[in-house]
């Protein structure tokens, strides 16, 4: 199981030629993302930037503009279950193609970033209410033999399908909450190993491990329960360098945003946090450790997440000098 390197040096936005090669979709001269890549022409993958999501709306907007009147309810476009006659008007109207257009993503990417933050704003969020709760069990005995019974759930509650699946998960497992016992913990290590394949602790720090399939091994927790006490407490213990770590302090602060300011990052995207972690080595147990500091950082700036990472780079730096 490999890392998935970072964006670095990939634009955020390609022109118009190359739009027309990577957007495949309704393209009879399409090649597969590996053409593209022999070419030296490279999707861009993980987080989405700020402008990105801009880019993204607007390309939808543009859309809706155009073809509106060609669908009873554009929210149908996200949901294409076998509607085969939805799918050809689709293709014929380059609907994957204009969310995609000028994006250095693949257009299955744009979709699904599209479809979950459309469904966020548009199907109901948080608590699930003990009405939707009575509905929930009812619906999830009635499409129990369903190879798409949670889709089929979201529908009858108006929710995403993600939601559905992850509350009757929670559901199945009795999830515990505060301190592990000796026995969970046995069990998350055991889960991390099988999972990554590895059994070295510094070599399972730099990969990006599946959570939810650690979860899945360990009975009592969940996937980000798993992950915040592997990295922030247990692998600490395993590791025969951990006694060793000195405490992070302003001067690592400084230090780290030095370094994001003076290397190759246009975005934060970019950022490779296992090399940028190789920096403090005395300090931190992990890569993700050192993403941590810095989300402390900018969360201390306003509106963080609208600002260029230069300007926030030059922000923090500017806090944390008075």
């Amino acid at each position: 199981m490999e890392r998935r390197k970072p964006s670095r040096g990939k634009p955020l936005f390609v022109d118009e030629e190359t739009d027309q090669l990577i957007h495949p979709y309704n393209n009879a001269l399409s090649k597969k993302q590996e053409y593209w890549e022999a070419m030296g022409i490279y999707y861009r993958y993980g987080k989405w930037t700020y402008k990105e999501k801009e880019k993204l709306y607007k390309n939808w907007n543009s859309y809706l503009e155009k073809y509106e009147s060609a669908f009873k309810n554009p929210l149908d476009l996200l949901d294409r279950r076998r509607n085969k006659d939805l799918i050809t008007l689709m293709k014929l109207t380059d609907f994957f193609k204009v969310i995609a257009r000028s994006l250095n993503r693949t257009t299955d990417s744009c979709y699904c970033k599209l479809r979950r933050d459309v469904h966020s704003i548009t199907l109901k969020n948080g608590i699930f209410s003990e009405v939707e709760m009575k509905k929930l069990k009812k619906l999830s005995k009635k499409y129990k033999n369903k190879s798409c019974k949670y889709q089929l759930i979201a529908d009858k509650l108006g929710r995403d399908r993600m939601s559905v699946k992850n509350k009757l998960y929670r559901q199945i497992k009795t999830v515990k909450r505060g301190n592990w016992t000796l026995e969970e913990e046995e069990d998350l290590i055991k889960a991390v190993r099988e999972v990554t394949g590895l059994q070295n602790m510094n070599e399972i720090k730099q990969l990006e491990i599946p959570w939810r399939k650690v979860a899945q091994l360990v009975p009592t927790r969940q996937g980000y329960q798993c992950r915040k006490h592997f990295f922030l407490t247990k692998c600490l213990k395993l590791d025969e360098n951990a006694s060793k770590l000195k405490t992070w302090g302003k001067e690592e602060s400084h230090r780290l945003i030095d370094i994001l300011s003076n290397g190759d990052y246009s975005f934060e995207t970019d950022i490779d946090w296992n090399e940028v972690n190789q920096s403090f080595v005395d300090f931190s147990p992990s890569a993700s450790y050192i993403q941590l500091q810095f989300y402390k950082l900018k969360s201390g700036i306003p509106d963080f997440h609208r600002k260029s990472f230069s300007d926030l780079l030059e922000e923090i730096n500017s806090s944390h000098k008075h």
